[in-house]
């Protein structure tokens, strides 16, 4: 009964996000048509739909190097920001000693390491990876760590005094309780991998990807299909982020919100 309860709720959340959304869309067909605006400035949804659906062949076409960076760049900036954070929170000097160093790199604008990449290596698809990689880096890492080191006290003083080992204290009380510190940020990371791999292409000198064909669609003042280029990236970032949000309700079933009640 809670369950049918839980899915009616949430039902009801979606379908108001959904009318708000198509709420959106109809005023702003009603806007570029009653003030006539051009459609270099300002394309109608329908005439974005329009476009979303006969440049679909290209931008389906592209869109498999777009989503190659944001997997490989996610997973290689969260897998390396775990990684560290788990060297990080098995000493307590470490925080102190590298903490200053990550937030200086994370402050460095990433746009700005681009040309260096392209230094490094060369044009294609690596450059854009690691940027991605590099925006992902950041709120995993920290998260991870607060994560990995805020843990109950009575929790920890059980363990020492069960004799527990390192491994056994990491398995049994840091890694449950990291879980979801991890998949709050995964979420964040998701996101930002999207805007890294369309950004890096638009910088990093690619000639594929669904932000490289919007570049040209911008170059030539075809803003209809650009537009539709923005959609197609839209759909695919919902989509990713709500996979990663069903991966953290079957990863970490007991952080779930519940619903409070209240007695009057």
């Amino acid at each position: 009964m809670t369950t049918m309860s839980q899915l009616g709720r949430e039902i009801r959340t979606y379908s108001l996000s959904v009318g708000f959304i198509i709420l959106v869309v109809i005023l702003w067909e009603l806007f570029t048509t009653f003030f006539k605006i051009p459609q270099y400035l300002l394309p109608s949804p329908t005439a974005t739909l329009a476009s979303f659906v006969t440049k679909w062949p290209a931008l389906s076409a592209e869109l498999i190097y777009t989503l190659e960076e944001i997997m490989v760049g996610f997973a290689l900036g969260t897998v390396v920001a775990f990684g560290l954070a788990v060297i990080i929170a098995s000493s307590p000097l470490l925080p102190k000693i590298l903490y200053p160093v990550i937030v200086a790199v994370q402050v460095i604008p990433k746009i700005a390491l681009a040309p260096v990449f392209l230094v490094w290596f060369g044009y294609g698809e690596v450059p854009i990876t690691m940027i991605t990689a590099l925006i992902c880096f950041f709120p995993v890492l920290v998260n991870s760590i607060k994560g990995l080191v805020t843990i109950d006290q009575s929790i920890a003083d059980l363990m020492s005094s069960l004799y527990a080992s390192r491994r056994q204290v990491f398995l049994k009380v840091q890694l449950p309780n990291c879980i979801p510190y991890l998949f709050a940020s995964l979420k964040v990371a998701m996101t930002f991998a999207i805007i890294g791999a369309i950004v890096g292409e638009w910088i990093g000198g690619s000639s594929h990807g669904v932000g490289y064909l919007m570049l040209v669609y911008s170059s030539n003042f075809d803003t209809a299909p650009l537009f539709a280029g923005i959609l197609l990236i839209t759909l695919v970032g919902v989509i990713l982020f709500a996979i990663t949000a069903l991966f953290e309700k079957l990863a970490a079933p007991w952080a779930q919100p519940v619903e409070l009640t209240f007695s009057t």
